[in-house]
């Protein structure tokens, strides 16, 4: 039974699992009622472009900061100190809002410091993993990681839903408040057991080099992987972007439609990491990538040829299913092989990959789509997959060279 569990089987990665869900779910129902909140404030669509910015923008300024600062403190002091200070900002928010006095201003500079908080703690919060779980068993708990994201991603915005129709903002404010409760919990469990691991000492900084951008010239697999990253998201990206443009342009359905496309996509990405669990325990975590980037391609080329909203729907899951299958190896792959003493800084990098690329491909699938159409900015997007099969390739290659070299150092010692 604890072998089919998995990580599960331990509790340290249950504890960290759960107290993330509550967490994630916390954020979205947040997302999904502060975006009501300012457009019924304001009326105004710009208002609404102006709160996502500020979700986002942090990911961009922040997360080389998180990195720096998880390679140097306890990484579960970090984990602490944010999630309480975003409990301190969102229950601001509830309370300001009980008493009538919130305003949409007040919802976008919340939403930029919980952003900004959540950048600096995430990569500790994914440099602490390796210590939670066995070293064969780190593929499976990054995707199970993942997994708890996309259940978050779902939950977060039916709660929304069901909130908005029976309850008030106020309560909805509260809710995510109270969710940063459970992260802190989990850290302080952490502490408890004494896992989460600290910062490494000053010798061991210097034994790696020190700096995250020299260990990657001397380890150049490691931007190939982060290359890889950038594909294999940046197709979620350009679905997402280009969904109520295929809907009514292309399948020639109503606007409202829009909501199945994205939904299917989520569908196969819980799909792919369903599958992907019990693969990567037969060792097939390294053929899993390449697979989730054909995966991508052919759904890409489906989509741009679909009429039918069916067609359309079952081609995106397998975009969906592709990101499953190759980014949980690629993540695990650097919380596996790279030396704590830089992981926190590459994992800074790995965010700005997995997540800074999004509106640069957002932007770019938009302005296909607006000269030359939907289908074609679909096809521009297949570019990805070839580029990302060749950086795996050129990653596993050069992460092999890299492990050899050090079997060989350890048997000349």
């Amino acid at each position: 039974m604890r072998s089919r569990l998995g990580p599960f089987a331990g509790s340290a990665f249950t504890v960290y699992w759960s107290g993330g869900l509550i967490s994630n779910i916390g954020t979205w129902l947040q997302n999904v009622v502060g975006s009501v909140f300012v457009y019924e404030q304001t009326g105004s669509a710009l208002a609404v472009g102006l709160l996502n910015f500020a979700t986002f923008a942090p990911m961009l300024l922040f997360s080389v900061l998180g990195g720096m600062i998880s390679d140097r403190f306890d990484r579960r002091l970090v984990f602490v100190v944010t999630h309480v200070f975003s409990l301190a900002i969102a229950g601001t928010l509830a309370v300001l809002a009980s008493t009538g006095q919130v305003t949409s201003i007040h919802v976008v500079v919340t939403a930029f410091l919980l952003q900004t908080a959540w950048t600096i703690a995430k990569p500790s919060v994914s440099a602490m993993l390796p210590a939670l779980v066995p070293r064969a068993q780190l593929a499976e708990a990054v995707s199970l990681n993942t997994l708890q994201f996309m259940f978050a991603q779902l939950g977060g915005p039916l709660l929304a839903t069901v909130l908005l129709a029976t309850s008030s903002f106020t309560f909805a404010f509260t809710l995510n408040a109270a969710s940063f409760i459970a992260p802190i919990l989990a850290a302080l469990y952490l502490y408890a057991r004494g896992l989460g691991g600290r910062a490494p000492d000053a010798r061991e900084r210097r034994r790696t080099g020190g700096s995250a951008l020299s260990f990657m010239r001397e380890q150049p697999w490691v931007a190939a992987v982060l290359l890889g990253v950038i594909c294999t998201s940046a197709a979620l990206e350009i679905i997402r972007t280009l969904s109520p443009v295929i809907v009514t342009t292309r399948l020639g359905a109503p606007a409202s439609e829009t909501g199945v496309l994205v939904a299917a996509q989520s569908v196969g990405q819980v799909l792919g990491i369903l599958a992907s669990v019990p693969l990567a325990r037969r060792g097939l975590a390294r053929t899993l990538a390449p697979i989730g980037y054909v995966l991508q391609l052919s759904g890409l080329l489906a989509v741009s040829v679909a009429t039918d909203l069916t067609l359309a729907s079952v081609a995106v899951a397998a975009v969906g299913c592709g990101f499953s299958f190759a980014f949980p190896v690629l993540t695990g792959v650097i919380q596996t092989e790279v030396p704590d003493a830089v992981r926190g800084r590459l994992l800074a990098f790995h965010q700005m990959a997995h997540l800074g690329n999004r509106p640069f491909a957002a932007l770019a699938a938009g302005a296909i789509a607006a000269s030359l159409g939907a289908p074609v900015a679909c096809l521009a997007g297949v570019v990805l997959a070839p580029i990302g099969l060749v950086a795996i390739r050129a990653a596993w290659r050069g992460l092999d060279r890299h492990t050899d070299a050090l079997a060989a150092a350890a048997v000349s010692s």
